[in-house]
């Protein structure tokens, strides 16, 4: 039984993120949407333990979905739902991984940040808008302030250093994976992989979406949940 919602945000952002799933579902059942403060899973792990996590629907984004696949990897406690938005399990692309973001690209961000971070924030922002989404710049803009240049240094580096593929086979059972088709930060191509490599998993490829359909295309992303709680709830 699906008591508790949990949105862990990502990169660049905070908990405000997930305004418009917190809108919908806060008045049904407990939301959670904490600021990540550091980007290491003992953080993500203590967090958890306040939660029965076979009550709850886990629901990551991006960066924040990466750190959520590393912490229930290492550990055996039932989930009531996983869901995955926008999430590499490589962010960088690699031998045998070639979907990924360039090194030198992320090198370059964390590089940058030393003397504006806010313009790295901000381009970050843009590119996480699919072609046909500028109307969201402004809103979206808002939401990429916070941060100082530490805390994003390390988040690159964990983008930069990540390879969760050898913790395929220790993650929960039949996660949701819902992805951008015009993503540019995360290519489909890497929710297609991890739709391969998770058994049970359900792929949505949201048509026109780039790497924040739970803003620009809110209702379908929360039609989504809403057939997940109803799964987990038998009905």
């Amino acid at each position: 039984m699906i008591k508790t919602l949990i949105f862990l945000h990502g990169w660049g952002a905070d908990g405000s993120i997930w305004r418009k799933q917190i809108q919908a579902f806060q008045e049904r059942f407990e939301v959670q949407a904490p600021t990540i403060s550091a980007w290491d899973p003992a953080w993500l792990e203590a967090y958890l333990q306040k939660f029965s996590l076979a009550d709850c629907l886990l629901v990551g984004w991006s960066l924040g979905g990466m750190l959520l696949l590393e912490v229930l990897a290492g550990q055996s406690a039932a989930v009531g739902g996983l869901v995955l938005a926008g999430v590499a399990p490589v962010f960088c692309s690699q031998a045998g991984h070639p979907w990924g973001q360039p090194p030198a690209a992320v090198r370059a961000m964390r590089r940058a940040l030393k003397n504006s971070p806010a313009k790295v924030l901000q381009d970050f922002a843009g590119n996480c808008l699919a072609p046909g989404e500028e109307a969201f710049h402004g809103e979206i803009a808002a939401l990429f302030t916070g941060g100082n240049a530490a805390d994003l240094a390390q988040g690159l580096d964990y983008l930069l250093n990540q390879d969760l593929r050898p913790l395929m086979a220790r993650l929960p059972a039949s996660p949701v994976i819902i992805q951008g088709d015009l993503d540019r930060i995360v290519p489909p191509e890497q929710g297609r992989f991890l739709h391969e490599q998770l058994p049970g998993s359900r792929l949505h490829l949201l048509q026109g979406a780039g790497h924040l359909p739970f803003w620009t295309e809110a209702e379908r992303f929360n039609g989504i949940l809403e057939e997940v709680i109803r799964e987990r709830q038998g009905g």
